[in-house]
């Protein structure tokens, strides 16, 4: 016959595992899984360079991308939960700079630092695994959120065009006109000096004839590396609202609003000016991803 304290050794061993069993299912009850994709309504927002006269020479305009991923919501009661999700979502803006520029021609010997007017145009589109955790709210229908998010850039390029006119820059292609170059940029890959072979734009500065490349890759400018342009981190806070149409299915508006300075000051350059040795200027800014997001998704 098996002695009683073994049996009760028995009995309490089970009896725990019983009751971590009982607990595991009624999290697991209160436990709901989602789907989620849609549109991102992105742009940038930070400090303008400004002409002599004060003047802003930068915008950025909105760029739609989209956001797909997955959701696990935990119910403390029927009012009340908190929810994580783990998305793929492209950020970034339409840039645009205009008005009094400079250009630094590098040549066998010296260079010429020439003063004139640029337009750029930039199309930037940067990609991020974000990580939103949020608590929420339900009435009935309608559910309202909010939280913090964290975001790890995996892709960062962008593409575009850039044309220069300056008083000791003559194109040899045609008399009159402007310089024109193509952009075609990878943040993140990217070598100081790197321009694509290929197409060739030939021109005049002071004394010089130049054999420049077409197309110009995101650090062309850069006499050495200073590292990549937008940091890998980015986070902030949401607010949002959702419709549930059934139990399952859901439609959702909510805005992502960055708070991390999203570029690095290290590799920020002025398009406006140089210093008074031709050294590059440094831009010690604050730039922010804004984004509104619009969904569809199930929970189950």
């Amino acid at each position: 016959m098996t002695p009683f304290f073994i049996r009760k050794n028995y009995l309490i061993r089970f009896g725990s595992i019983a009751l971590l069993c009982l607990a595991a299912v009624s999290l697991s009850a209160q436990l709901r899984y989602g789907f989620k994709t849609g549109l991102n309504f992105a742009r940038m927002d930070g400090p303008s360079e400004v002409s002599n006269a004060g003047a802003d020479l930068e915008s950025w305009k909105s760029v739609t991308g989209f956001h797909i991923g997955l959701s696990l919501s935990h119910a403390f009661t029927d009012y009340l939960g908190i929810r994580g999700e783990l998305l793929y979502t492209k950020k970034g803006a339409k840039y645009t700079f205009d008005g009094e520029s400079f250009r630094i021609f590098r040549y066998d010997g010296g260079l010429t630092n020439s003063t004139g007017t640029s337009r750029y145009l930039i199309n930037v589109n940067n990609a991020y695994l974000d990580l939103p955790v949020l608590v929420y709210g339900r009435w009935k229908d309608l559910e309202i959120s909010a939280g913090g998010y964290a975001g790890l850039l995996v892709q960062s390029v962008g593409d575009g065009s850039l044309s220069y006119k300056g008083g000791k820059t003559i194109p040899l292609q045609n008399s009159i006109g402007d310089l024109e170059f193509n952009l075609d940029y990878n943040y993140r890959k990217d070598d100081p000096s790197l321009g694509e072979g290929g197409e060739t734009v030939v021109a005049k500065v002071d004394a010089q004839t130049l054999e420049l490349p077409k197309t110009l890759g995101a650090y062309y400018d850069y006499p050495d590396d200073k590292g990549r342009l937008y940091n890998s981190l980015d986070y902030g806070f949401i607010v949002g609202v959702s419709y549930y149409l059934s139990r399952s299915l859901f439609a959702s508006v909510r805005m992502q609003y960055g708070l991390a300075d999203i570029t690095n000051n290290n590799a920020d350059l002025s398009k406006a000016r140089t210093g008074a040795d031709n050294s590059l200027l440094l831009r010690d800014d604050k730039d922010r991803n804004v984004v509104i997001q619009a969904s569809v998704g199930f929970s189950f």
